[in-house]
């Protein structure tokens, strides 16, 4: 199991990560990271099973880094711990989906049964099933990238956890869900850019995924570094200029 422990308070973070080494499942990996931004950076390789966050954060607080890590696919088990009990926070917890609001100073005994359980509900798989799972998932990728697709409507269809999703994408495409599925969308809309010359960029955008034709040019010009437009307009440039030469 992979744990990561996010305080901005050094005293507070280190008491955390020998306490959580201390009681944790044994195997268990756990990292540190002192604010929401260093966590971010940390999750696109480690792919925590669960993050420990403090609430109280410069720049971006726990509920924000819960928010951005979900999004991007990082991690999809958070334990909150703070040392404010107030309700407002508890309710906000709740409707983020948290599995556990922990106060400071942490309980041993309630931290250690947290961690058991979470590990319990890990997929243990063989190299065999990994390897079939992988299959299954890129195969319905390829065929289904046009569709709305999150990480819940795989786990829903693969009937795997999603942050078991998040971690074999991870370790077999070096990259998270979002971006490999973006990767496929901006790769056929090229392909269409290139031979539909008589598709709007919005109907481009739609026929590979995207809804939203703004978002659509953000993400391609993210990948290709120009936008859909421009990238028509060079690719028809070169081939006008190959047919010259012929």
């Amino acid at each position: 199991m992979k744990v990561l422990i996010v305080d901005d308070e050094p005293l507070i973070l280190r008491g955390l990560v020998i306490t959580i080494s201390e009681v944790a499942p044994n195997g268990t990996d756990i990292r540190e990271a002192s604010n929401a931004y260093e966590a971010l950076e940390m999750m696109k390789k480690f792919m925590p099973d669960v993050t420990i966050t403090d609430l109280h954060m410069p720049e971006k607080n726990g509920f924000e880094l819960i928010e951005e890590a979900r999004q991007e696919g990082y991690c999809d088990r958070f334990i909150i711990l703070t040392g404010y009990d107030e309700f407002e926070y508890v309710r906000q917890a709740l409707r983020s989906g948290v599995v556990d609001y922990l106060l400071k100073p942490l309980d041993k005994e309630e931290i250690t049964n947290l961690l058991i359980r979470i590990k319990d509900e890990l997929p243990v798989t063989s190299d065999a099933e990994y390897s079939r799972h992988v299959d299954r998932l890129l195969a319905y990728l390829h065929s289904n990238f046009r569709q709305d697709l999150s990480l819940d409507h795989l786990a829903e269809q693969m009937m795997l956890h999603p942050n078991y999703i998040s971690s074999l994408f991870k370790k077999e495409t070096g990259d998270t869900f979002v971006n490999f599925l973006n990767g496929l969308r901006i790769r056929e809309a090229q392909k269409l850019l290139r031979t539909k010359p008589h598709l709007t960029v919005a109907a481009i955008g739609e026929q590979v995924g995207f809804h939203d034709k703004h978002y659509f040019t953000k993400v391609f010009k993210k990948y290709t570094g120009m936008t859909p437009s421009l990238y028509r307009e060079e690719e028809q440039m070169k081939r006008s200029g190959a047919d010259e030469t012929c």
